[in-house]
């Protein structure tokens, strides 16, 4: 039998993927640029293999060791292809989107990995976690390619008084 705080949580995941599988599946169908659907198609698989593990993982019967059977996704990202203005704008809020909704989710995984108990229960989550901050990753590096993002750069004085400051501590 499993804590009841891993059930409570995988209650509240499951609840989480259902309308996140929603989603994904309205984006699939309206995304017509191809290296983005495929990144939205192994999004839908990853989660429907998340859904499959957490449903393993709380069936009183079930004696074995769950894992993920989905790996790390692999992606060739490069610059959406040339679109209109209103298309492009239409996929930078979609890849914007989910880069949010992953890293909620990454994030999400790994706190709950953390309260978790059961060590079959943790293992899978931080899997998870792990799969989702890959998908964070593939949607960053779109939305840097694109020129969607900007992020600042610290000036190089400041980062040299932080090693300064700190220094200290390898003596």
């Amino acid at each position: 039998m499993l804590p009841m705080v891993d059930v409570g949580l995988m209650d509240e995941h499951l609840s989480g993927h259902e309308g996140l599988l929603f989603k994904l599946k309205n984006y699939e169908a309206m995304v017509k640029e191809t290296m983005l659907n495929n990144i939205i198609q192994q999004e839908i698989i990853v989660l429907k293999d998340h859904i499959r593990a957490m449903l393993q993982l709380l069936d009183p019967e079930n004696k074995e060791w769950v894992s993920l059977k989905t790996d790390n996704p692999s992606f060739e990202v490069h610059p959406i292809s040339a679109q209109s203005d209103h298309e492009l704008h239409q996929l930078k809020k979609i890849v914007m989107e989910l880069k949010t909704t992953v890293k909620h989710m990454a994030n999400e995984n790994y706190t709950s990995a953390l309260m978790m108990k059961n060590p079959n229960v943790k293992h899978v989550h931080f899997q998870m976690a792990m799969q989702q901050a890959t998908f964070q990753n593939y949607f960053a590096h779109i939305m840097k390619l694109m020129d969607w993002e900007y992020t600042p750069k610290a000036a190089e004085k400041e980062q040299k008084k932080v090693i300064q400051k700190f220094e200290h501590l390898l003596d």
